[in-house]
Order: structure tokens, then C-alpha cells, then sequence
């Protein structure tokens, strides 16, 4: 119970590092549901480990988005961003070929089969955290499944798709989530 109130403390704080980004600009405005999500995004930042040859690639965590994806704007608010483990935040337009150069994918129906075809081709333990907007399929190589429900954010976790990508998921963040096996 505490650590859940202590993660949506956590979200909480996200939210307002977005500050002024779309219905944020007062306390009473409602939060727009896109910007919501990045603010999942932007925190699940600090329960996820990423393998230890992932630092070798400098204090940038590139996060990379479908083009298709209505998040592109919101995630965009987060470029330069730094996060409690000393990285900063960087957005890129998701490119399929340079797919490994991308720490977090965050995937539309559109485009995820392809994506996915292009991770496994990667070494095992590749680093790349997956996050699918909205997946109207179920697929169990998908990392994190964000989705509205009841007017609520709600998301999944894969701990196998985690684990075959060489990410450690914080149990702090297993308790909130809808673990899918």
C-alpha cells in the first residue's frame, strides 16, 4: 500500500515536471489523457534497469515513437528532461533500421509487427524496453501495454518479454501493474 502511494506520488511529480503542456497549465484543468501517458512513460524510466553494456552508450535515453502515434506531443515535451539516474531524455521519430539505437519504443497497431520483426534480429538482452498505446491485440513480446479504462490509465507488464530483453523490472512497479505471462 505505501508503495503505491509513494509511485503515484512519483507519477504525480512527472505530471508537473510536463508542466504547461496541454490541459496542465492549471491544477483544477483536467489532465489530458496523452499527456497522462507520458507522464507514465517518463516515470516508468525509474523502475526499469537496463542492462549494464546499455551505459556504454552515454547519459542519453532515447526514446523513440511511432510516427503514427498521437503521443508524438506530448512525449516531445520530455526532450532534455533528465531523469533520477542522471540520463536525459531524448525523442526520436521511430526508424525501424535504426531501431537499436533506441532504449524505449513506443508502438502503435500500425506499426508493430514490423518493429518487432526488427528486435529480433538484435542479440538477445538488446536493452530495448517496449511499450505499446492502445493495442487492440495482445502480443507477449510487448514489454508494457498502456490502455483507458473506466477514465483510468492502466497498464500491463510482460515480465518473460521484460526478462528476453534483458530489462529488470522494479516490483514496485510489478504491484500496480496487470502482470500478463
Amino acid at each position: 500500500m505505501h508503495n503505491a502511494i509513494r509511485l503515484r506520488k512519483m507519477l504525480w511529480i512527472g505530471l508537473c515536471l510536463l508542466g504547461g503542456v496541454g490541459g496542465l497549465a492549471h491544477a483544477t484543468d483536467p489532465v489530458e489523457e496523452l499527456d497522462l501517458k507520458a507522464a507514465y512513460i517518463f516515470n516508468f524510466i525509474q523502475f526499469i534497469e537496463w542492462p549494464d553494456s546499455d551505459m556504454a552508450a552515454g547519459n542519453e535515453l532515447s526514446i523513440c515513437v511511432s510516427p503514427f502515434s498521437p503521443l508524438k506531443r506530448p512525449l516531445t515535451a520530455l526532450e532534455g528532461k533528465p531523469t533520477a539516474k542522471g540520463r536525459t531524455v531524448r525523442i526520436k521519430l521511430l526508424e525501424l533500421a535504426g531501431i537499436r539505437h533506441c532504449r524505449m519504443l513506443i508502438l502503435q497497431n500500425a506499426d508493430v509487427e514490423q518493429a518487432l520483426r526488427m528486435l529480433r534480429t538484435l542479440p538477445p538482452s538488446h536493452g530495448v524496453l517496449t511499450i505499446a498505446d492502445e493495442l487492440t491485440f495482445v502480443n507477449p513480446e510487448i514489454v508494457i501495454a498502456l490502455a483507458q479504462q473506466e477514465g483510468r490509465i492502466v497498464f500491463g507488464i510482460s515480465p518473460d518479454a521484460a526478462a528476453k530483453a534483458g530489462l529488470t523490472i522494479s516490483s514496485r512497479l510489478l504491484r500496480l501493474a496487470k502482470v500478463n505471462r
